[in-house]
């Protein structure tokens, strides 16, 4: 008996595991579409910080700059010219220097020697006395209150040959209202890029998405209707979603292929078990009624013969399927294909002398083949008995064998009744049985156990035939580099009939 199950407590799950799955109910293209506007706006976020830091840096550095070249360049005339040179320079100064310049000359002893104010910063507190160890080469300079809105003084001082102080101010605009404005216009900017990166997505979501629906269709048609003809249009892309496409309806064709195969193979094997399974039960039907023991023993002879036919039927039918799902293993041996044919000839000599029919063959004996022994005893058997069974009396069957360093070819030549054109596509289905075949005893199987083992070999197999003159059987195997040669033993395995 099963233990009964623990339940799981949720609050023991991380909280990161507990809100990932929180967007599995929704479909996947609106999850989709909402990992990617998410993705899109995280991505215009950086670049807006990015571009938030370097015009902060930028304009601080712009103040900077300018405040310095002017300290610089008034410290270099009043060394020049003292006083009078500075008196000089503001005289010829426009107005806008002289309403966005601050200069200030103080002695050792805090006397203001001279003094340059604009209209709006009259007052001393507007501009308060600098640390005593402010200079021009500090990397921050101080940012003062001014007298008129989003405006500041960025002022810089500097030690004169004299013993002198100078301060020099420039007025600019207040940087945090700039920056300020700028996180404005991201604000209300980022409104519309999200919903321009929602409808992006779903553009891009649902065009990329397309085949996907294509195929859900084409699945939920087969369900509905159980047609398996129908197929999902071809994307035309040269990507992942066209190689799904295209594995998918290769996938359906080969379904469809197989299902109308084995309800093939089932519509044949109903109606050829109907005969010997009608014999059997006559044959057990006479055995219960009868009372002479030749007759009883006859008739159970007869129903262990159907019996064994049924078996042999179902056993190849088993065969084939594993071949055709990949199932079969083989054992594959790289051998002397010359005793196998030899030992072929000579089982099947007293069967062809009942018919008159001449039976050789023409096999290099040092001529390997690499292959399932067994397997390609059975397949041989099937062609060599086929050809005995449809060749006329004193007809002739002949084998042989030709080697190449990359395959070797096996050829079955008779010379008997050959195939009607219109059953050679057919020969190698399951059952089926051509109109000059169904003649002769056999359940039709043969030459399609045949195809199987060659082509689980990576192999091929071919007939050529006419009417009235004739079949040509070629089997072809691969043929690598052969190991260790290994001698052909002298059991044989039946043929399938």
């Amino acid at each position: 008996m099963l233990a009964p199950r623990k339940p799981v407590d949720v609050t023991s799950i991380p909280t990161h595991r507990r809100w990932l799955p929180s967007l599995a109910p929704l479909g996947f293209s609106l999850r989709l579409n909402l990992w990617y506007a998410a993705f899109f706006v995280l991505g215009a976020f950086i670049l807006f910080t990015l571009a938030y830091v370097l015009l902060a840096r930028q304009l601080a550095a712009h103040d900077r700059d300018t405040v310095r070249v002017k300290l610089e360049a008034y410290s270099a005339w009043y060394i020049q010219g003292g006083v009078a040179a500075l008196q000089l320079h503001f005289k010829d100064e426009n107005d806008w220097e002289k309403a966005t310049t601050f200069l200030e000359v103080r002695s050792s002893s805090q006397q203001v020697v001279f003094n340059q104010r604009p209209g709006n910063a009259k007052d001393e507190a507007t501009l308060s006395p600098l640390p005593a160890n402010q200079t021009s080469l500090d990397s921050n300079l101080p940012n003062l209150p001014h007298g008129e809105d989003n405006m500041v003084w960025t002022v810089a001082r500097a030690p004169l040959p004299d013993g002198c102080i100078m301060r020099v101010g420039r007025a600019t605009e207040d940087r945090d209202q700039i920056l300020s404005r700028f996180r404005n216009i991201f604000l209300f900017a980022i409104i519309p890029m999200v919903a321009f990166g929602f409808c992006c997505g779903a553009f891009i979501t649902y065009r990329g998405l397309g085949p996907i629906r294509e195929i859900i269709a084409a699945v939920r048609l087969i369900i509905k209707t159980g047609d398996m003809s129908a197929r999902v249009p071809d994307p035309r892309t040269q990507d992942e979603i066209n190689q799904l496409v295209t594995l998918f309806n290769r996938m359906l064709e080969r379904n469809e292929a197989l299902i109308g195969a084995m309800r093939d193979s089932l519509d044949n094997v109903a109606h050829d078990l109907r005969t010997p399974l009608t014999r059997l039960q006559g044959g057990a039907e006479i055995a219960l009624q009868g009372e002479d023991p030749e007759q009883i023993k006859e008739a159970l002879a007869d129903a262990v013969e159907e019996a064994e036919r049924l078996n042999a039927m179902l056993c190849t039918i088993m065969d084939i399927s594993e071949v055709e799902a990949g199932a079969l293993k083989l054992d594959v041996e790289t051998f002397e294909l010359a005793p196998i044919v030899n030992l072929l000839v000579e089982l099947y000599e007293d069967v062809a002398q009942e018919k008159d029919i001449t039976i050789s063959a023409a096999v290099d004996p040092a001529g390997l083949i690499t292959a399932d022994r067994n397997r390609l005893q059975l397949l041989l058997s099937n062609l060599l008995d086929n050809a005995i069974k449809y060749t006329l009396n004193g007809g002739k069957v002949f084998i042989e064998a030709v080697f190449t360093p990359q395959e070797t070819r096996i050829r079955v030549r008779d010379s008997g009744i050959g195939i009607d054109p219109g059953d050679l596509p057919r020969i190698w289905d399951r059952l089926y049985r051509g109109d000059k075949s169904r003649s002769q005893r056999g359940i039709g199987l043969g030459l399609s156990l045949v195809k199987a083992f060659v082509e689980a070999h990576d192999g091929t197999v071919t007939v050529d035939s006419q009417s009235g003159q004739g079949s040509v059987f070629t089997v072809t195997f691969p043929r690598p580099q052969p190991p260790a040669v290994k001698k052909s033993p002298s059991t044989l395995t039946r043929p399938v009939r």
